[in-house]
């Protein structure tokens, strides 16, 4: 009796240990360099940007985003007002990814917004998101600080339509 009791609790130990835990494997890259946009002295938000590509068949969703710089992330787009005729920022629960296809997160449309910052973003640094999706699985990235030009690109990169966070 005692040793059919230690059989059954070497393997419920086993079992429980982290190497028979399911994490879900991760079916979305990041294509390209993702990025942040640098703040001015006490701006307490700003913004990611990248393009995510769902390398499965199947549809995923990006359901969250995570940082260490900040209190709160949120997934947000951009929609055009109607009434007033002006482009505004909304929060939205998640972001699709439809099965083999890329998904630009950009200025001026999808992106991830970092809220009450903890410190600074200036050029030079780097940003650790954790984004997290519909399956359970999360991808961790780093993504550079990089200023954003009158022009709406930022340094060094493409074009991008440059838009106004701070009407959040």
């Amino acid at each position: 009796m005692k040793n059919l009791f230690i059989s059954l609790l070497l393997a419920s130990l086993a079992f429980a240990s982290p190497v028979f835990a399911h994490h879900a494997v991760c079916d979305v890259e990041v294509v390209g360099e993702p990025w942040v946009r640098s703040t001015p002295p006490n701006m307490k938000i700003t913004a990611g940007y990248m393009s995510l590509r769902n390398i499965s068949d199947t549809d995923r969703r990006l359901v969250a985003a995570h940082s260490p710089v900040s209190g709160r992330v949120e997934l947000h787009t951009h929609v055009h007002d109607m009434q007033t005729g002006m482009m505004q920022m909304r929060h939205v629960e998640h972001i699709d990814l439809p099965a083999g296809q890329t998904v630009a997160l950009e200025p001026g449309g999808l992106h991830i917004m970092l809220m009450d910052l903890n410190t600074d973003l200036q050029p030079g640094t780097d940003v650790p998101l954790t984004l997290e999706f519909d399956d359970g699985s999360t991808l961790e990235i780093m993504a550079p600080v990089r200023r954003m030009t009158m022009g709406g690109h930022h340094q060094g990169h493409g074009q991008h339509q440059q838009h106004n966070h701070h009407r959040h």
